[in-house]
């Protein structure tokens, strides 16, 4: 048996004006401006340039917006939320004219297709955002380079983003609780139980977006609207039962089988859908065989270096705060980038490349993107001697590997009392 879900009042003309103009917003949102899908159509290559030329048009010539903004619909960009703007406007002259047009139309039937679209969508997305998390690669290891930033000095998403991964259960536990909504999302039985889950979670996404400024709020909200939309039908139920402790029965519309064939189809077509959400959202991670992103082998090089000797135009410079612009730490990350720390705390990045036949770095200036070749040397420790020139200066670098999976953030302590802890 399918799922069950309320239609529109008959009788009720704006009820039914707020329905229609909310199947025509959530069709435009989740077909212009969603995560993007590997094996699952994904219909943002077609919609987004249509949308993205009338976001611009709409901030500059109806907005008035005097500076240049980001029109492309990425997340929480300008164009992102004028967009949004567009789309509810669009909607609301769609459902009029879906309404003259088709005066009498079947608000069961309809209510159930868009119930069962949002149903999947949802599912989708929290599946996506939950093996991401069960799989550590949402909220990886922080990086070396994070680790050794002063905390004050750290912006609110970063340091929320690396307190995340530097804890497995806590990532791992939150990931469980999205794909559990998501399951129970998919099965009539389960609709409801899914949906206020589904409700509570994204409620706790978004407050954690908005009070770490992560730039995912709009995503968020709209989100938290689907699960508000599924839970809708059921507010007076809700309400009687959870306030005035009674069992109030919906009123509800579900299609009935009058076959076994019509029933195997259904059920069939139900099969596929489920294993093709999963397909499209486990497949990544077979693919490379990654289901512990913190103990993937990490690239050549990669660490945490103290600079124990700086050498500039033959001259050693000590580690003072005074010589500000002398090295400090040196930072290899996992996405190809060394980083430079100087005395005053202030990080360099570089483009980083290497070349064992000619034990070469190449570093690429992010901003000026100036390659610079510095000829290297690796102890059987490890540790590295740098030489060559850098922004028209001739420097010599000696760097020891620092145990930086050592520090306190980074352990896995757990004690039931504070005994072990004093």
């Amino acid at each position: 048996m399918p799922l069950t879900v309320s239609p529109p009042n008959p009788s009720n003309k704006y009820q039914q004006y707020l329905f229609r103009t909310n199947v025509i917003f959530v069709l435009l949102f989740t077909s212009s401006f969603s995560t993007p899908t590997r094996y699952i159509p994904n219909l943002r290559a077609y919609t987004d340039p249509i949308f993205e030329q009338l976001a611009l048009w709409t901030g500059t010539l109806i907005l008035r917006l005097q500076e240049p903004f980001i029109y492309q619909l990425t997340s929480d960009s300008t164009g992102a939320f004028i967009h949004s703007l567009n789309l509810i406007v669009l909607a609301l002259v769609g459902a009029w004219l879906w309404g003259q047009i088709q005066p009498n139309l079947n608000y069961s039937k309809i209510s159930y297709a868009f119930y069962t679209y949002i149903r999947y969508y949802l599912a989708l997305q929290l599946f996506l955002y939950g093996f991401n998390k069960v799989f550590k690669c949402q909220f990886f290891l922080p990086e070396p380079n994070t680790l050794y930033t002063p905390v004050g000095k750290v912006s609110k998403d970063l340091l929320f983003w690396s307190a995340m991964g530097s804890s497995y259960f806590y990532t791992v536990f939150g990931g469980i609780l999205e794909v559990l909504a998501a399951s129970l999302l998919l099965f009539r039985k389960t609709y409801l139980l899914g949906s206020l889950m589904a409700f509570g979670i994204l409620t706790n996404v978004l407050a954690i977006n908005l009070g770490f400024n992560i730039s995912v709020k709009l995503y968020a909200s709209f989100f938290l609207f689907l699960s508000f939309t599924l839970i809708s039908p059921y507010l007076q139920s809700l309400y009687a039962f959870f306030i005035h402790q009674k069992v109030s029965k919906s009123k509800i519309w579900f299609p009935t089988f009058s076959s076994s064939k019509r029933r195997f189809q259904y059920s069939f077509i139900k099969t596929i859908s489920i294993w093709f959400l999963l397909f499209e959202c486990l497949v990544p991670y077979f693919k490379v065989n990654n289901f512990n992103d913190d103990t993937q082998t990490r690239p050549l090089f990669h660490g945490a270096y103290r600079v124990t000797s700086f050498t500039k135009e033959g001259f050693s410079i000590p580690p003072l705060p005074t010589f500000s612009k002398r090295w400090k730490r040196v930072f290899i990350h996992r996405r190809g980038y060394l980083i430079v720390q100087t005395m005053d705390e202030k990080m360099q990045d570089y483009q980083f490349r290497y070349n064992l036949t000619s034990q070469q770095f190449l570093l690429e200036h992010t901003e000026t993107l100036i390659e610079y070749p510095l000829e290297y040397q690796q102890s059987e420790r490890g540790d590295l001697t740098l030489n060559g020139f850098i922004e028209g200066q001739d420097i010599q670098v000696r760097l020891t590997q620092l145990d930086w999976e050592q520090l306190p953030l980074l352990r896995q302590d757990f004690s039931w009392t504070i005994d072990a802890i004093l």
